[in-house]
């Protein structure tokens, strides 16, 4: 049963703990993360025969149930309800906690950091400036880029890191979903929104087009922001800048949004790039 469990979860892309006790909710990494990274969790119903899995950062939520010979009772499956219902609640009242755990913590990083400037290793390699970008003057943080991360009413919720090396976290339990950054402001000369997924794509394409470019942070926020953005601009263009990955994962992502509020989508000319990438080459938007 428990390797069945293990199977169920990494048939969904997820690499799942080493070790999964019953009764006990186990956080892991999520998808594509490293193994420090624990936004998915695991839960293993003391019978050992079901359980569930999820993944904050991606919003995956998995019911199982181990097969057998006979079928469960009406008695078992209504256990089996009440277990999952218990179990939802307790789930809810984590991520709750969680998020104001983040928040708090990301209103202390946030207050205490300084503006970093284009010396910025990351920036510097990027060829970007700062753009109101934050670093740490001191431990771990010092030199790593810090981005403010806002919900749509515009409340700090998280933040992400960024080393030199291009590594990526975010705050452990804080909301990215429905969350974004913006540079720049809107023209009311010529009302024409970009949104990008990371912060080099859309600090390139702020600096060349001089238009305001909304962050998402991750292909599968783009629908999100896009909407949001729409809902509070419903006269403007917009223009989602997907990367042009290899999976495919950023021109679908960038297809749907732009479909989603009636906008437009472009992608870089090359295979593995991102508008970063492009702009760097020469490309224009």
């Amino acid at each position: 049963m428990y390797n069945e469990f293990k199977d169920a979860i990494s048939a969904v892309g997820l690499i799942p703990p080493d070790n999964i006790p019953m009764g006990k909710i186990i956080a892991f990494a999520g998808y594509q993360k490293l193994k420090t990274n624990k936004a998915a969790r695991c839960f293993l119903f003391p019978d050992g025969r079901s359980g569930w899995f999820m993944d904050y950062s991606t919003g995956l939520f998995e019911v199982w149930q181990s097969e057998r010979a006979t079928p469960y009772s009406k008695e078992e499956r209504q256990a089996f309800r009440e277990q999952c219902e218990r179990d939802r609640v307790a789930r809810e009242a984590e991520q709750v906690q969680a998020r104001e755990q983040a928040i708090k913590k990301a209103l202390t990083i946030w207050q205490r950091a300084i503006y970093t400037d284009s010396d910025n290793e990351y920036l510097y390699r990027k060829k970007v400036q700062p753009h109101g970008a934050k670093t740490g003057d001191s431990g771990n943080l010092k030199g790593v880029l810090i981005l403010p991360i806002y919900d749509k009413d515009l409340k700090l919720v998280n933040l992400q890191f960024i080393q030199a090396d291009g590594e990526k976290r975010f705050l452990s339990g804080g909301k990215k979903k429905n969350c974004f950054w913006w540079l720049g402001k809107k023209s009311k000369q010529n009302a024409r929104i970009l949104i990008a997924e990371g912060f080099a794509t859309a600090a390139s394409l702020q600096q060349q087009t001089g238009l305001q470019v909304f962050i998402a942070f991750d292909a599968g926020n783009l629908i999100n922001v896009a909407k949001i953005v729409r809902a509070k601009n419903p006269d403007a263009e917009m223009i989602i800048a997907g990367d042009n990955d290899v999976s495919g994962t950023g021109q679908t992502a960038a297809r749907a949004a732009a479909l989603a509020v009636s906008g437009k989508y472009l992608i870089p000319p090359q295979v593995g790039q991102d508008w970063n990438d492009a702009i760097n080459a020469g490309v224009m938007l």
